[in-house]
Parts: structure tokens; sequence; C-alpha cells
């Protein structure tokens, strides 16, 4: 027995010798003690700290200066215990890197960097770089992963009550988010961010969030997305195209045609039409209306062999040259210039011409087709409500009578249908200043003409200091549609036009 024990310590110090034993003569050691992301600020763990998961083993190369390299591999999770390579004195770059495709369940690293080697003992805390971003959605009102649209065959994860997956960056889809008791889905279009961590969370009404992420090592960006009674969103953030090209700073209005997105600008701009390209709002073209003058152009409207121009805009309420402009598509598609026919009206329940800027009724920026005739919606300035008025296509002169009123709670700004009639799209936005807030009102289930006898929902899309002055709304199909915004000042600070898109599946 003694002979065991005497064998056992000697291997033990035999052991202890080599662990604390110097390198080489001209060697020194190198420990590897950790992986920092070179974004963001050393990593502090609490309850509420992201913490990242990377592939399990990284290869990491050294070249000294004559080329020579040298490798040690990692696993990046796990530093209970240093990774120590010993390498000849000298100058050495190293680097090492992780792939994956568009989704991935790991963060994948880059790492690159370089050091002097000039002592037996020395310690690097590897810097590392990202092309992905994260995110995240809450598991509080659904037990069913999300669903990538455009990509069924990637998936999300599951990690700390949440749903999750990296993204590499610049990458856009569409995730289907399904909500138990009561069962409702909708989608939301994302898109990643390196360095970024958006956090969807999803709660009820009048509940918080339980998935709250500190600042660590990512921008967090969070989303909270409030359901009613039936799980419907009552807030969805579109997604942002980008800015639109400078010669639509007031964009006001959107038609999409033949799989062609056309704008138009508002008050005092010249009497053009710009197409516009869909994937990054950059000019395509621009149309001229021969025979027509930009009074206050603010929607336009489209059958299927007409595109109408609403030049309607009534700010001051003074306006008695209401009118509509018809092209015909087939000159619109294929001509740099057009010409237009022309449908006067006026308001017959409108008597006083005096109002003075955003004082009065009737203002008008919204119509849409349907049935052989054109749907318009006022701009309320004084109560915030919207009426709704039947233009005939065939008069070329006419008074109109309002059918209904709706209390729209702010001012209605863009109007579309979709292409099977059944649903109503009113674009708006609140008018209360610094706090404003975009919204769409989305209505179903009408009658005839009567639209506001049907199912409407508000659903609130964001700050105007984000999306900029939210004007224009056409259906791309049966649930997508573009939004635009022209250019404003909000609280000293200028925001671009933009072109946004959101998914409506799951709202109406």
């Amino acid at each position: 027995m003694k002979k065991y024990i005497f064998l056992i310590f000697l291997v033990l110090v035999s052991y202890s010798c080599q662990e604390n034993e110097k390198p080489r003569a001209g060697f020194g050691e190198v420990s590897i003690t950790g992986v920092q992301l070179i974004n963001g600020t050393p990593s502090i763990e609490n309850e509420n700290t992201w913490i990242h998961q990377f592939d399990n083993s990284l290869d990491l190369n050294f070249i000294n200066e004559e080329g020579q390299s040298f490798q040690l591999t990692i696993n990046p999770n796990d530093f209970s215990k240093p990774y120590t390579i010993e390498l000849a004195f000298g100058n050495y770059t190293f680097s090492g890197e992780q792939f994956a495709g568009d989704i991935s369940e790991y963060l994948p690293i880059k790492i690159e960097g370089s050091f002097n080697l000039s002592q037996e003992k020395q310690t690097i805390n590897l810097p590392a770089n990202t092309e992905y971003g994260l995110i995240t959605i809450s598991q509080s009102q659904t037990s069913q992963k999300p669903i990538f649209i455009s990509d069924p065959s990637s998936i999300f994860f599951e990690k700390e009550n949440v749903f999750y997956s990296y993204g590499k960056d610049g990458f856009k889809t569409s995730v289907e988010i399904s909500i138990d008791a009561p069962s409702n889905k909708f989608k939301t279009i994302t898109q990643f961010t390196r360095f970024q961590h958006l956090a969807k969370q999803i709660v009820k009404k009048d509940e918080s969030a339980t998935d709250n992420f500190e600042l660590v090592d990512f921008i967090i960006l969070k989303e909270t997305i409030l359901l009613d009674q039936d799980n419907k969103p009552l807030n969805l953030m579109p997604s942002i195209i980008d800015e639109l090209d400078i010669s639509m700073n007031e964009s006001s209005g959107l038609a999409y045609i033949e799989n062609r997105l056309f704008s138009i600008n508002d008050e005092d701009n010249s009497a053009k039409i710009q197409e516009v390209d869909p994937l990054n709002g950059s000019l395509i073209r621009e149309i001229v209306v021969e025979n027509a003058i930009n009074s206050d152009w603010e929607d336009l409207a489209q059958s299927d062999t007409h595109l109408f121009i609403g030049d309607f805009g009534n700010n001051r309420g003074t306006r008695k040259n209401l009118n509509i402009l018809k092209i015909s598509i087939q000159d619109l598609l294929s001509s740099s210039s057009v010409e237009a026919e022309k449908i006067e009206f006026s308001f017959a329940d409108q008597f006083d011409f005096s109002g003075s800027v955003e004082t009065n009724n009737f203002d008008c920026e919204s119509f849409f087709f349907l049935d052989n005739q054109l749907h318009l919606f006022t701009k309320n300035w004084e109560n915030n409500k919207t009426r709704h008025y039947l233009v005939q296509l065939d008069k070329p002169l006419q008074e109109i009578l309002p059918i209904e009123e709706f209390d729209s709670k702010g001012l209605i700004t863009g109007a579309d249908i979709s292409h099977d009639g059944k649903n109503i799209v009113l674009l708006g936005y609140e008018n209360i200043g610094i706090a404003s807030r975009s919204f769409i009102w989305l209505i179903s289930e009408f009658s005839g003409n009567e639209f506001f006898s049907g199912t409407k929902r508000k659903t609130l899309l964001g700050s105007p200091s984000i999306l900029s002055q939210t004007e224009g709304i056409i259906f791309r199909n049966h649930s997508e549609i573009f939004i635009s915004g022209e250019k404003i000042n909000f609280s000293g600070l200028e925001i671009p036009s933009k072109l946004s898109e959101i998914n409506l599946a799951g709202l109406f």
C-alpha cells in the first residue's frame, strides 16, 4: 500500500512541475483568457444580461514575422482554464473566424489582432468582431416558435424564456408570430443589424414585459407589441426600407401598378409623377403631366385603366378649385409625359371659405377607387374626425355631400383598399405636437359604401421622428403595404422623407 501511495505522490509532483515549469529559453507562454466583442464594453453578468453563445470550436492561427504559422483550437464558450501555446519571442499576428448562413443559432465571430512576445508569460483577451445581429421574441404569450416566412428552413431557437436567432447584417425577413388563447397570427418585417439586439416584447395591454435585457455589448432596441383582447397588435412598427430620393421630399401619395411604385409631391411642387425603386427609395424616372399644375396634390388612386391624382389639399379651407386628374395607365407606364382629364368638385356642405391655416374641417388628402367611384376622406384639423364623400367619374363638375363621418382621433393623410375590396386602410397621425404618433385605421366587414359601419381597429405605427410624416399608403398585395412620409422638422430635428413597409396579416 505504501508503494502505491509513493507512486501517486511522484505522479502529482511530476505533473505540478510540468504545470509550473518555465518555457524554453527564447520562448514565451501565451495564455488566451477570453473573448471580448470590440464594439461593446466588458460584460457584467446579471439576471438581465444576454450571454452570447458561440460555436464550440474556434481555430486560431498565429503568424510570426518569418511567415511561420502556429495553430491553437479553443472553445470560446469555456474559459474555466486558459488556453496556452508556447511561441518564440517576436512579433505575431493572430486570426480566427467562424462562419454561418443568414440565420444562426450561434454568434459567428472574427478574431484579428497582433502582439509582441518578449516575456515568459503573456495573457491575451481576444478582440472579436461580428457581422451579425440578434433578435429575441418573448415566449410569454405563445408556446409556438415564430416562423421565418421568407425562409421556412431557418428556425428560431429557445433560451431564457425567449425565442432567438442571430442573423447576418442587412438580412431582412418576414416573421410570423402565433399567439395562444385566443389564437391569432400576425407578421412583422424584421431586419438584422450587426451589433444590435432587437428585443420584441409581446405583452397583453396593461401588462409588463418580463424579458428586459440590459446593454452589454450589443445595442438594445426594444419593441413592445401590445395585444388587445383578441390578441391582435395594438401597435406594430413598420420596417423602414430607406430614405426617399431628395426629389420626393414631400411625398404625399403612392400607387402600385404592375409591380411598379409611383409617388407624387404635394403643394407648390412640379406637376410630375415619380417612379420609385421599391427596394431602396431611389428615383427611377419622372413623368410630366403636361396640361396640369400642382396646386396641392395629396394622394393617388387607381382603377384598372387609369391613375387618379387628388389635387384637393386645402390646409386653409379657402380653395374653390378642387379637382381630380385622370391619366391613362398605359400612357403612364410607357411615356415620359402624359395629359390628364379633369374632374372638378366642391364640398356642398362648406359655406365658410375664410379659414386660416389648419383651422378648418375641409382639408382633404386621401382617396381610393372602388366600384367605378372615387371615395374621398377629409382631414379635419378642428375636430380630428374624417368625412367620407363620393365622386362620380362621369361628371366633370359636381358638388358632393358627405355620406358618413368617423371620429378618427387624428388627421387622415392617406387611404387605400385591398385588391378584393374587403379591407380598407386609413393612414394618419395624431395632432399633438412632439408626442404625436402615426397610425392606421383598419376597416373590414362593412356594407356597401357605409365603410364606418364595419369593424374598425386602430394600430399605432410609431413616431414621425422615425418614420417621417406619414402621408402615402398603398397595398402591394393582399396584406403587405408601402408607406411614404414627407420630410419634416420634428422638434428642431430634420427628418428626411422615408419609404417603409408593413405586413397587416392577422390585424383586420
